[in-house]
């Protein structure tokens, strides 16, 4: 399993868990499975402990699909630890 595979799989059940949902659609809005400011807040610091990376405010309101949080979190860890550098 690569490391996108395994950001990709504890993403969707960060958001299957927080929006008690069965599943996430990669491309579905997030808004459209009722996530709101405050639910929001609280998945980005649980993906920030998950993964040790921060999502700043402006990061985070441009995450719109669950697609967009596993690029940014995929992103931040290989730029942690030296991946793609």
């Amino acid at each position: 399993m690569s490391a996108t595979d395994t950001v990709s799989e504890r993403v969707r059940e960060l958001f299957r868990n927080g929006l008690r949902v069965d599943e996430i659609d990669l491309d579905t809005p997030l808004l459209d499975y009722g996530l709101d400011s405050v639910r929001s807040a609280e998945i980005v610091i649980e993906l920030e402990r998950a993964f040790d990376v921060e999502i700043s405010d402006e990061e985070a309101s441009g995450l719109h699909t669950a697609r967009d949080v596993i690029e940014c979190v995929t992103s931040k860890t290989n730029q942690r630890t030296g991946v793609g550098a």
